[in-house]
């Protein structure tokens, strides 16, 4: 049974020690609902922890991951859209989103009737979750 993005949010800021743990934090991510997978990577695409269906390679989608946000944080400032804390990629198939961490980039895919404000919040909560627990 998936959790509402509520649940995860309040479980993932109720265990800060969570923003270590990545497989536990991505797998509380991959419950929400239409979310057909996620991985986490390190700025240079090393993959981290990936949670992600059988046709999905990880190893090129974390490469791609890498590059999207690093290319995002090089390309906020110069916008003047500031930080770069999160991205959110749609199309009619799907979504991916993006958020930017001490250690790397969240990703999470999902189908196209994900809830995007909830897998926002959730997302969000991860992101300041592993903030926490590596940037303090």
């Amino acid at each position: 049974m998936a959790q509402t993005g509520n649940t995860v949010s309040s479980t993932i800021d109720a265990r800060p020690a969570l923003g270590r743990d990545f497989r536990s934090l991505l797998g509380a991510l991959v419950t929400l609902d239409h979310i057909t997978g996620g991985l986490i990577v390190a700025p240079d695409g090393l993959l981290i922890a990936a949670q992600l269906p059988g046709e999905i390679a990880p190893e090129p989608l974390s490469a791609l991951a890498a590059i999207l946000g690093r290319e995002l944080e090089l390309r906020g400032p110069r916008l003047r859209r500031g930080t770069f804390p999160m991205a959110q990629f749609a199309s009619g198939t799907g979504i991916a989103f993006l958020g930017s961490t001490p250690v790397g980039y969240i990703v999470l895919l999902g189908d196209a009737r994900a809830d995007r404000d909830t897998i926002r919040s959730a997302l969000r909560a991860a992101v300041g979750t592993v903030h926490r627990a590596w940037a303090g």
